[in-house]
């Protein structure tokens, strides 16, 4: 008898535990989803001249302790960027990505060219997405 208490108290004693562990994890979840680690600026975008696509040119701030990103991402041009759930950045069409700011693109037909300065702030450079090449100057 003593210990059948003794087992349903330490059960229940477990089952708090678990719900505040519960509570906290979704608390912490929200908090870090509503205060993104990183904010993305937009700094410029344009349609493909077919109007199917968006290339878009973005500045990425994480805080102090990191560098400021420029990148240029594609998406189609009835659908919206989505951010990244936990850090706010957006990774979705990311094609470019550099440390410097000087940059330029601009559509020429269905192709996309990008002007940038030097090859060591370059992160990422993808030749093509989708059915859209890219060219590099």
């Amino acid at each position: 008898m003593a210990t059948s208490r003794i087992w349903r108290s330490l059960l229940e004693i477990g089952s708090l535990i678990a719900f505040a562990t519960f509570i906290i994890t979704i608390a912490i979840s929200g908090v870090a989803h509503f205060d993104p680690l990183c904010g993305e600026e937009l700094i410029r975008e344009q349609n493909s001249p077919d109007g199917r696509y968006v290339a878009a040119w973005m500045e990425r701030n994480c805080g102090a302790t990191t560098p400021f990103v420029e990148h240029i991402n594609l998406r189609r041009a009835n659908t919206r960027f989505s951010r990244g759930f936990f850090d706010g950045t957006i990774k979705q069409g990311e094609v470019f990505i550099q440390k410097d700011n000087s940059m330029r693109f601009e559509w020429l037909g269905s192709e996309l060219v990008i002007e940038y300065p030097d090859d060591k702030a370059v992160f990422l450079k993808a030749s093509r997405w989708n059915d859209v090449p890219i060219r590099y100057h």
